[in-house]
């Protein structure tokens, strides 16, 4: 059974902090690779160049984004999805271990390549060699090969990948063969080309997701250095990039309830939550109230009252986050703008005549 412990106004905004701070860092974190040559020749994957419309995707739907040059454990610990732009040098095995255990942790990456020999920075590997000695672990590899085909002509399925997205292109890429009989190729291309997948889906027991595509030109902008040869791809009236890039985010980041869920959860089990609650009911007591009253507060914790409604708000938010992850933030943002722990918990003894209130931990 949970237990009730009287605690000071400041140690209610102290653990308010905390759980909306565990919120912010584990629901929210998109990291894109910048530390492996994803600027070499003509490349400017990068969050601040080439692919800012892309990680402006991520922003729109709350998240923060942010670059990352090594992959260690603790870097990806708070991140709910990481995306590797067309790495130009190799991943030193610790990092490739990293990001393995990471899906198979939960995590999602988006893996976008290029096509064969497309070695940009002159140091032997391309992106297909890089990804290829460790995305077979998970699941997938990419070919290779190196062909244009824009419009795709292969199969387009109806999927949440393909929303909204009549027609995409490839200029000088590759595709992805699915290794697991639980990947799927949402794009085909042309049985000319070999018919592998122009982007293919992966979800893993654990909860953690893969999706890979063979070129990276599609969510190429055209911004960034001057002096690279850029086109904006992402923005192409013939095709829908920004949609496949909209649908691909939004399919990373409706995560099982092991990342974002749970740890939303927790917030919303917060100190905060239940002042408010308290204060609901508070709000709703006549003038002249008796003990049995205000034991609707003091009894929050009833093994049935209380685990029923923290039950039902979990469920309730889940299927909201999972359903439009964007959610998540508004929701996040209403809790925000009143986040003063300190007022909300006088209102509450105001209206309840008592001098000290009991919350959860």
């Amino acid at each position: 059974m949970i237990m009730y412990k009287r605690i000071s106004r400041a140690q209610v905004g102290v653990v308010l902090l905390l759980c909306l701070s565990t919120y912010l860092s584990a629901a929210n974190l998109v990291l894109f690779d910048e530390g492996h040559a994803q600027t070499a020749g003509n490349a400017d994957w990068v969050i601040g160049g080439g692919f800012s419309d892309f990680a402006d995707v991520f922003k729109k739907m709350g998240c923060e984004v942010k670059s990352i040059t090594k992959m260690t454990k603790q870097d990806l610990a708070n991140a709910v999805v990481l995306v590797l732009p067309e790495p130009n040098s190799y991943y030193t095995p610790e990092e490739e271990k990293v990001i393995v255990d990471y899906v198979n942790n939960g995590g999602g990456i988006f893996v976008i390549s290029d096509h064969n020999n497309s070695d940009r920075n002159g140091d032997g590997v391309d992106s297909v060699g890089v990804f290829n000695r460790f995305l077979p672990k998970l699941g997938m590899e990419i070919e290779k090969k190196y062909f244009s085909e824009a419009p795709v002509s292969g199969e387009y399925i109806n999927s949440p990948i393909t929303k909204d997205v009549k027609a995409v292109g490839t200029w000088g890429g590759t595709s992805v063969k699915c290794l697991s009989a639980s990947g799927i190729a949402h794009i085909k291309v042309s049985a000319k080309n070999g018919g592998g997948a122009y982007i293919a889906t992966l979800e893993l027991p654990s909860g953690g997701k893969v999706i890979a595509m063979g070129d990276s030109s599609p969510f190429d902008d055209g911004t960034g250095n001057p002096k690279d040869k850029l086109h904006d791809g992402f923005n192409n009236p013939k095709c829908n990039h920004d949609a496949l890039a909209r649908n691909s985010a939004q399919w990373l980041l409706s995560k099982k309830r092991s990342l974002a869920g749970n740890a939303y959860y927790s917030f919303l089990k917060s100190d905060y939550l239940l002042l408010s609650e308290a204060e609901k009911i508070a709000s709703s007591l006549p003038p002249s109230y008796d003990a049995s009253d205000l034991n609707k507060v003091n009894n929050l914790n009833d093994t049935t009252g209380m685990k029923d409604y923290l039950a039902e708000l979990e469920t309730k938010m889940l299927n909201m986050i999972d359903s439009d992850p964007s959610i998540a933030e508004k929701i996040r943002l209403d809790f925000a703008e009143k986040s003063d722990s300190a007022a909300l918990l006088k209102r509450v003894q105001a209206k309840l005549n008592f001098s000290s209130i009991h919350n959860l931990r």
